[in-house]
């Protein structure tokens, strides 16, 4: 797939843009000669980006906010009309990833991953969805391998992941007259940069194990990954040999699964599958 032939000019919002996948995809849109909008709620993060990318500045946008803020994305939308007067893509990519057992979750762990996760994707693609639809554009929804089992000691990450692919599937359906792609990215093992966080069961913000290198893909090719299927239009994509392979099993030996995950989670002395 040639990158430049399907994104130049585009324009492209991708949500928790200021470092990891997001910020990769950026950076090949706008290689591609595409025009990115950056969100993200750290406004020291956005800014380094911007400055990593200062060769593109015309073409980028840098956004403060919160994805669960209905209110605020009246403000982006109206703030990518000013700027680019069109918006072609949307990538939910924002996420907050969670570690704990059902009966060890805080209140404040909980709605931190549902409004990032579930209600961010769902907002921002309700403000989007007029100008998506005027543009016959795309919206992609990144999930992960976690969406395909509910797997112990991340119950609320696999919940909010699981409820994406209910998302999309309606959103498909509802838009598809209007000529509207709607796709979900199942990615597996991905690299995470140093000052990558998830939330304790408490709620407060930990330093993410580091995984073990061996089955992990890069933050590069995972974002091209993804932005050849918004340029193939392709409903479903599970990424690396391991995610299809849980996929696969889940779907028809649920039961084998099953078993494993319970043997796995006896011998595990902390949580360690993302």
């Amino acid at each position: 797939m040639n990158l430049p032939a399907f994104y130049e000019d585009k324009v492209v919002l991708i949500t928790g843009g200021s470092m990891g996948i997001g910020k990769e995809m950026a950076r090949l849109v706008m290689d591609a000669g595409g025009k990115v909008i950056l969100t993200g709620r750290r406004v020291s993060k956005l800014l380094a980006a911007g400055e990593e990318f200062r060769e593109f500045a015309d073409n980028l946008v840098l956004h403060t906010g919160d994805v669960a803020d209905y209110q605020d994305t009246s403000v982006l939308m109206d703030k990518i009309t000013n700027k680019f007067g069109r918006l072609d893509i949307l990538v939910n990519n924002a996420g907050m990833a969670g570690y704990g057992e059902v009966g060890s979750l805080e209140p404040q762990a909980v709605d931190e991953v549902i409004d990032t996760n579930i209600k961010g994707s769902i907002f921002q693609t309700r403000a989007a969805l007029p100008l998506i639809k005027k543009s016959k554009g795309s919206i992609l929804f990144v999930s992960s391998v976690a969406g395909f089992w509910g797997l112990p000691a991340y119950s609320l990450y696999s919940l909010s992941k699981m409820a994406l692919t209910a998302l999309v599937q309606s959103l498909r359906l509802e838009n598809a007259k209007d000529g509207v792609y709607a796709g979900i990215a199942y990615v597996c093992f991905t690299e995470n940069e140093k000052e990558k966080r998830w939330l304790s069961p408490e709620g407060n913000r930990d330093p993410l194990p580091q995984r073990n290198k061996l089955f992990l893909t890069s933050r590069s090719d995972t974002a091209r990954k993804m932005l050849v299927q918004i340029a193939r239009r392709k409903p479903t994509d599970v990424h690396s040999g391991i995610g299809k392979l849980m996929y696969i099993m889940s779907r028809f030996i649920p039961g084998i699964v099953n078993w494993i995950l319970i043997q796995f989670y006896k011998r595990q002395k902390k949580p360690g599958f993302l």
